[in-house]
Formats: C-alpha cells, structure tokens, sequence
C-alpha cells in the first residue's frame, strides 16, 4: 500500500501537474539500493543461522534421548533386578518424553492445560505431573527428575559408577541443549537489524519512483512506474519478511523448526524400544509443512 500511494503520488506530480523537475538522480537510488541488498543479506544470513543452529539443537536432542535410552535399559541386567527398579528403568525413558515435550511446549509459549496433560501428563505419574506443573521451568525439573532416578539406581548398586557418570553426562549433555534452545528463544536479534532494515526500505520506495519517472514518460507509459514500484517494494519487502520469520524458529509458525514432527519421532523410537504399545503415528504435512 505504501508503494502504491508514493508511485501514484509521483505520477500525478509528473503527469498531471508537470513538475517534472522534482526527480533524484538514478544513482542515489542505486546506491540506497545496493545498501538495502546488502543489509538485507546480512540480516538474512543471521536469521537463517539462527534457525538452522535451532534445527541442530533438536537434531542433538534427537541423538541425545536414544543415547540416554539405550543406557538407562541396557546398563542394567533385567534378570538380576526387582520389577520396581527395572520399572524405574522404563519410567527413565518417559520422563525423557515428557522432557522433550515440555520443552517443545515451553519454547512455543503454549500454555494450554489440555495439551500439557496429553502429551506431557501422559507420560508422567499423578503425583510427578502435578510437581512438574507448579515449577516455572518444566523442562529444566523432568531433568531433575531423571537425575534422582538415575542416582536411586546407583546407590541401588544396580549400575557402577563408571555406567552411572556416563548417564549423568548424556544428561548434563541434554541440559547443555535445552539451555542453548532457550537461549535463542530469548534472545532476538538485535533492534537494529529490524529499524534500520525497515528505515532503508521506506526511503527506497519513496525514492524509486522519483528517479525512474521521467524515463517511463520518456517511453509514453508514465503509468508503468506504479505496478514497477510495487513489484520491486514487493520482492524487497518479502526478502525482509523471509529474514523476520526465520529469526523466530520457535515461534509457532509454518516455517518452525518441526519440533512437533521431531517429538513424534523420537516417541515412536523410544516406545518401540521399552515395548509399549501405544505409539503414534508418523505425522504428515498440513499445508505443505511440519509443525
């Protein structure tokens, strides 16, 4: 819309009242253009860094959550242990589920009550769920959770200290990436990146029409330069757009990390493993992506 009313403005300036000595050189508008393509370009380049350092981070929680499952069921000898410990083992595993859901939930800023019993409840006990849900950081108490379970085998002398160090450090591993997923959650990039991108746009589109008019008038399609200003505005604004969405990867867009899809998986993985039978399905675009 802006474009549109600076080109039309132009055009009634230089057609209909003929002032056609109100222009700017063709080079400034060059230059401001090349600056606009440049800072565009960094800023993009950030952006898409940041998303794709958010895509390795759950590429590692992915790693990471079968790593800790094959330790928590395979350190311990089934047959020389009670049930209670060995069902200690299997509640391991879904504490971790639980884990990564309520980080998934936590970096979308989901609050809904429904939604935290369904995917996160479900894989908790009663009593472990309603501690959870009175702490501010979930994520961060399922992962105390899973060290106390861990420590409870080792002074069960169910593990040796060697087996018990390596759990606490896929943990301490797992922690080190929630940290850096918050991280990028609450730290933007940085204002300027947004004012003056935005600001250096304005003034191209406002500049672009008065140094293409007289070129176009030249030609006898003076009108041309609206629909030609709007396009590039266009094409420049979205370049903009694309660096704005992709500096938010966990903002509950289409263009997210699918961290909904990669939850799915690593619960489809890890419940084949301990045998349970409730698994979900794989899920599939809506829309051409993956939440």
């Amino acid at each position: 819309m802006y474009s549109l009313i600076c080109s039309s403005l132009v055009w009634v300036i230089h057609v209909v009242f003929k002032q056609h000595q109100l222009t700017i050189p063709t080079g400034v508008v060059g230059i401001l253009g090349t600056a606009l393509a440049i800072i565009l370009g960094f800023r993009n380049t950030s952006a898409y860094e940041r998303w794709w350092e958010a895509r390795k981070i759950w590429g590692g929680i992915v790693n990471e959550s079968r790593t800790f499952t094959r330790q928590a069921l395979t350190i311990v000898d089934r047959t020389e242990v009670t049930p209670e410990l060995w069902e200690n083992c299997s509640r391991i595993v879904r504490t971790q589920l639980a884990f990564i859901n309520a980080l998934r939930l936590q970096l979308r800023s989901q609050d809904d009550s429904e939604e935290w019993k369904t995917t996160v409840g479900k894989h908790l006990r009663e009593d472990d769920y309603a501690n959870v849900m009175s702490k501010t950081n979930k994520a961060t108490h399922l992962g105390m959770l899973m060290g106390y379970a861990i420590k409870e085998l080792n002074a069960h002398e169910t593990m040796d200290t060697f087996s018990y160090i390596q759990m606490d450090d896929t943990l301490t591993r797992i922690t080190d990436l929630q940290g850096r997923a918050e991280r990028i959650k609450s730290t933007p990039l940085p204002m300027p990146y947004d004012y003056y991108t935005m600001s250096f746009l304005v003034v191209f589109v406002f500049f672009f029409p008065f140094a293409f008019i007289e070129r176009f008038i030249e030609f006898s399609a003076s009108w041309l330069i609206i629909p030609i200003t709007v396009i590039i505005s266009w094409i420049f604004y979205q370049i903009y757009v694309i660096g704005s969405v992709m500096s938010k990867p966990f903002a509950g867009w289409k263009t997210d990390v699918a961290m909904t899809d990669i939850c799915t998986t690593i619960e489809i993985d890890l419940k084949e493993v301990i045998g349970d039978s409730d698994i979900p399905e794989k899920l599939k675009p809506k829309g051409g992506a993956l939440m």
